[in-house]
């Protein structure tokens, strides 16, 4: 079966990816795309796709990549729309920046890392980030900011991301909300008090990030610190995706204060 994939780019020359929600690669990031319906260009069906499993119109301006008989992926400005993620197969959909493209093992398919590397060749300044997957479901957590704009992390103990920080929270236990679950799991791993302000961003609702701040200075537990903005750990330190896409967006939010 032929397949069209759409390369929107937005006027940030960002670049749309879907996060695939079944099959092999779920929770694998692809370019938005599918089977060709009958009579369909695959042109057509880059277009239609895209719109179908982002929200996002695109133009279909070159044809950027082509396995012969089998896949073309059209590269394209996007024209309008809002993201709106097609909930049957996609987990989630994103605008990466050039300098925040997934690493090789975060792509789904032999076509989609083909494109990213011709992308990332064509773009100066682009730069390969691992998203680990994260298997916390419904959990809530804190992003706990101070009045320094510094953010509180803790360093997990033992299993296999032993060493790793993390934003502090929990799931929710004997009726707890994902709220609570972030408070009384942040006070339990860092020793720090808090309060909740808003939520902060939620991760297709398998975690919920709420921004808060420390109701006193406390003392720190030993497994827990302070970030400045220049200061963030790397993606190959985090635990969890969610802790990737949470920092990221974090220093996206206050990039000014970080000049």
């Amino acid at each position: 079966m032929a397949g069209g994939f759409g390369l929107a780019v937005n006027d940030r020359n960002e670049i749309l990816l879907i996060q695939r929600g079944y099959g092999q690669h779920k929770g694998k990031w692809s370019l938005p795309g599918g089977n060709q319906d009958k009579g369909e260009t695959l042109k057509r069906t880059a277009i239609r796709e895209t719109k179908e499993e982002t929200g996002i119109s695109m133009s279909g301006d070159v044809l950027y990549y082509i396995r012969p008989r089998r896949t073309e992926v059209w590269r394209g400005r996007r024209l309008g729309g809002h993201l709106k993620i097609q909930k049957r197969e996609c987990l989630d959909a994103k605008w990466f920046q050039k300098d925040m493209l997934p690493h090789h093992t975060n792509l789904a398919f032999g076509f989609d890392k083909r494109c990213l590397d011709k992308w990332a060749a064509e773009n100066p300044g682009s730069r390969r980030v691992h998203y680990p997957r994260s298997q916390m479901t419904r959990a809530g957590f804190m992003l706990v900011v101070n009045d320094k704009n510094e953010i509180l992390l803790t360093r997990r103990k033992g299993g296999r991301r032993d060493g790793k920080w993390s934003l502090p929270g929990d799931k929710p236990k004997h009726g707890q909300g994902r709220m609570d679950a972030a408070v009384f799991g942040a006070h339990k791993a860092t020793g720090v008090e808090v309060s909740i302000e808003s939520m902060y961003y939620e991760n297709r609702h398998l975690a919920r990030i709420y921004l808060g701040r420390p109701e006193s200075a406390g003392m720190l537990n030993s497994n827990a610190r302070w970030f400045p903005l220049g200061e963030l750990p790397d993606d190959e330190s985090l635990a969890y995706a969610v802790d990737v896409r949470t920092i990221e967006k974090w220093a996206y939010d206050n990039r000014a204060a970080r000049k």
